[in-house]
């Protein structure tokens, strides 16, 4: 393992770093990978991950992690805590498994889990959200085992595949993910 900060059992989490941008322009250009997404509707590029690398990179409202597979040491895609609003203690998740060889193996919902444990643990974060197009049921599933609840529907939220999709709005909250903060009294 190279600099990991957050272990789990299938992966860990590192910094992103410049060299793991190739990877990523090779995933938001494949359009199976990128099908239920927000990104893919404009080719990749090297130069222009760079500049969002650096502006990330800066961002104090931004944390960004490659997803690592522990076994093989590989690079298998990046999750992160987006916007994070240090007043009222919030965060969008956003998650990218891009190597399809790792897909319905848990590890999305093992780097969800481990995410929300660093948020709430170390970050000291109130809700962490996330917004999934309706249509992404496998992603749907794993949010739901990571501990997300389901807040609502944003109607035609994305345009992919020539057609608009609703997104689902998930949560979850301290209180959900830490029971006991929520009981008052013997």
């Amino acid at each position: 393992m190279k600099n990991p900060f957050i272990v789990g059992e299938q992966v860990y989490l590192r910094g992103l770093e410049l060299g793991d941008l190739e990877n990523l322009v090779c995933w938001m250009n494949n359009s199976e990978v990128t099908y239920y997404l927000f990104m893919g509707d404009r080719p990749a590029n090297l130069e222009r991950l760079k500049e969002q690398f650096e502006r990330e990179r800066r961002s104090q409202n931004d944390i960004v992690f490659a997803v690592m597979h522990k076994e093989s040491d590989t690079h298998i895609g990046w999750t992160g805590l987006y916007t994070i609003n240090w007043i009222s203690r919030s965060a969008e998740f956003r998650n990218f498994i891009g190597e399809k060889t790792h897909w319905n193996k848990g590890i999305g919902t093992e780097v969800a889990k481990l995410l929300i444990k660093y948020a709430f643990n170390k970050l000291n974060l109130n809700k962490v959200w996330l917004g999934v197009n309706t249509e992404h049921k496998g992603a749907i599933r794993s949010y739901e085992k990571a501990g997300f609840v389901r807040e609502g529907i944003l109607r035609q939220e994305i345009y992919r595949n020539g057609k608009y999709y609703d997104a689902v709005r998930m949560s979850i909250v301290r209180q959900e993910y830490m029971p006991s903060l929520g009981r008052t009294g013997g």
